[in-house]
């Protein structure tokens, strides 16, 4: 194995997002791109060594010897900016991804190097690989530029030379000097520039651009940069051209490092995407739901209403699972995973968060176009027949099916929301009715809780959002269910879904967004000191450039895909929640997510929307 590959894997935490809203990439603190799909999120990678570091390719510009860095993102953007730090002399890196809408003629992501003061050798190393591929494909290296079939092409401002599977660049950066090295989607010679474009104008157009979209936020509280940051990772994992959002940007990093818990979760899964929108919505970001509806609505119109868990981002509902066996995984944690059955299974509350995202768009001030509001009833229509059944529940354990109390509560929001937006109907009204005596009576524990399902002693922490939406719960058992929640899940300020058998072997971590659910539970049931100091210390767990994974281990180390959409809409939500009820106490907290969105304080205002969908 040669010194590149001798290379540890990084922690998940090492990394950042790269977005063009279409495609993404990962960039370590040590200016490795480990992971990208440039053509769009869930397409075969470029670069993999995230997922086995010897097999898998990678792109990496550092300097030649020691160094440390520093990082952030520009001000308001997805542009990351690495400072190295060396012997001689100081450099940064701009990374970007630059978006499709100037055809094949703009590269896909660029990699600017700047001195700043001193004298820095530096070495650039591109080594992509074929998707999954076994074996590198050789290279064609012409002076700055290089290709290989069903690979990238780079052109560089540099030139590169063959080092077995790689091209190489050295070259050194004083104060001042630029070198640039840029990707596009062509992968021969014919389909490249001959030099690579402008990458200082290119960084500042992208950089405007995504100052452009950031200006609509509502919020200008203490917190705003955080948030904001936050807020760009959400619209850096949607897919412009359909308005799906992936639930991360990755596929298989592990719930436990060394097992089996590896899933793909490069697709839109509804629930995430409602969820995800309806926190962008509260925080001012208000056109990106107009998309959704459209992908939605195309959904239910061939589906007949009976919606899949989560789709590929075009919408597609075949995700076979595959294996990919001669990759090790991130750690050894293996398999590595192409695809997601869970696809296959019936998870009810979808139903509920299609409901409650259109009404909060109503609220709001936005136009429901009239395919949107027949969909709407056809999925009230299926909540009223069928929400009595069991179903997979919303974490997707691989067992049989139960009748979790989460998809009974969320039925009941697809036939309140339904209710307030089309009218009162004797079969929505009476199911309503027959869901709250349901949860409220023949469900909960005899030691007063609600549990996960009908009939067991299992508590989940999913439970923690019902009176988030408005039902109606019994505040008494409620607040013990958070205390069990507490009990039983809690770690510190951590949170586990659940702890009974999902038909799987091994464990996970804990789930941030669960942690931010609990946080928002306390303040509901007006334990505001509780969950201050539990937002706090879940704040703390962001890495250095403000991302959250999907979980994190009991030390607080990342584990799970990244960046997650789940737990950033989870810490835009809590921040929001402490906001309302620092300015209205529990009063303001209360209701359903549409009424709190158009509650407003000294440091946010109401979001509105001109227009329909």
């Amino acid at each position: 194995m040669s010194a590149a590959e001798d290379r540890p894997y990084q922690p998940i935490e090492a990394y950042a997002l790269l977005s063009n809203c279409e495609g993404c990439a990962l960039v370590a603190r040590d200016g490795a791109i480990d992971w990208a799909c440039l053509e769009r999120f869930d397409a075969d990678p470029s670069f993999s060594r995230l997922l086995d570091r010897a097999r898998g390719g990678h792109f990496t510009i550092r300097p030649e010897g020691r160094f440390e860095t520093a990082r952030q993102y520009l001000s308001r953007s997805n542009v990351l900016e690495t400072t190295f730090t060396t012997e001689t002399g100081f450099v940064t890196l701009h990374d970007f991804m630059v978006g499709a809408e100037g055809g094949a003629d703009r590269p896909r992501l660029v990699r600017l190097i700047t001195g700043i003061s001193g004298r820095v050798a530096m070495v650039a190393t591109y080594r992509p690989l074929a998707g999954f591929a076994e074996s590198f494909a050789q290279l064609r290296i012409e002076g700055g530029r290089v290709t290989a079939p069903d690979c990238p092409g780079l052109v560089a401002s540099v030139d590169l030379s063959p080092d077995g599977d790689r091209a190489v660049a050295r070259f050194s950066v004083e104060a001042l000097q630029e070198q640039s090295f840029a990707l596009y989607l062509a992968d021969t010679a014919a389909g490249l520039p001959d030099a690579p474009p402008d990458a200082r104008a290119l960084m500042e157009e992208t950089r405007r651009a995504w100052a452009l979209w950031t200006r609509d936020a509502a919020y200008v509280g203490p917190l705003a940069g955080e948030l904001m940051r936050s807020a760009l990772v959400l619209k850096g994992l949607t897919y412009e051209p359909t308005g799906a959002i992936v639930a991360a940007a990755t596929t298989s990093l592990p719930e436990e490092i060394g097992g089996i818990r590896n899933w793909d979760y490069r697709f839109c899964w509804i629930r995430d995407a409602c969820l995800s929108f309806y926190v962008l919505k509260k925080f001012g970001m208000s056109r990106e739901a107009e998309a959704f509806f459209g992908f939605v609505s195309a959904l239910c119109e061939r589906e007949e209403g009976q919606l899949k868990p989560l789709y590929s981002i075009a919408g597609e509902a075949d995700l076979s699972e595959r294996k990919i066996e001669h990759f090790e995984g991130w750690r050894g944690s293996a398999p590595v995973q192409h695809g997601n059955e869970a696809a296959e299974q019936h998870q009810a509350d979808a139903y509920g968060q299609v409901l409650d995202l259109l009404y909060l768009y109503d609220r709001l001030g936005g136009t429901l176009s009239d395919d949107m509001r027949r969909h709407g009833a056809r999925l009230a229509d299926i909540s009223a027949a069928h929400w009595h059944e069991p179903d997979a529940g919303l974490w997707e354990p691989r067992k049989p099916e139960e009748r979790y109390l989460h998809a009974a509560i969320m039925n009941w929001v697809a036939l309140d929301r339904a209710i307030r937006l089309f009218g009162e109907r004797p079969d929505w009204c009476r199911e309503r009715e027959r869901i709250v005596a349901f949860v409220n009576g023949e469900a909960v524990h005899r030691d007063g809780y609600y549990p996960q399902y009908l009939g067991t002693d299992a508590v989940d922490a999913a439970l923690l959002i019902a009176p988030m939406v408005g039902f109606p719960v019994d505040e008494a058992v409620f607040a013990r269910t958070v205390d069990v929640v507490i009990e039983r899940l809690g770690h510190g300020h951590l949170v586990y879904r659940y702890r009974n058998d999902d038909g799987l072997p091994g464990h996970e971590g804990t789930f941030l967004l669960c942690a931010f659910w609990l946080v928002d539970a306390l303040l509901w049931l007006g334990r505001d000191e509780e969950a201050r100091t539990r937002f706090e210390a879940l704040r703390a767990l962001r890495n250095d450039v403000g991302l959250y994974a999907e979980e994190a281990a009991e030390d607080g180390s990342f584990l799970g895909n990244f960046p997650q959409a789940f737990s950033h809409l989870g810490f835009i939500h809590s921040a929001l929640m402490l906001d309302l009820y620092e300015h209205g106490g529990r009063a303001a907290v209360q209701g359903t997510y549409a009424d709190r969105s158009l509650r407003e304080t000294d440091d946010r205002r109401a979001p509105r929307i001109a227009g329909g969908a």
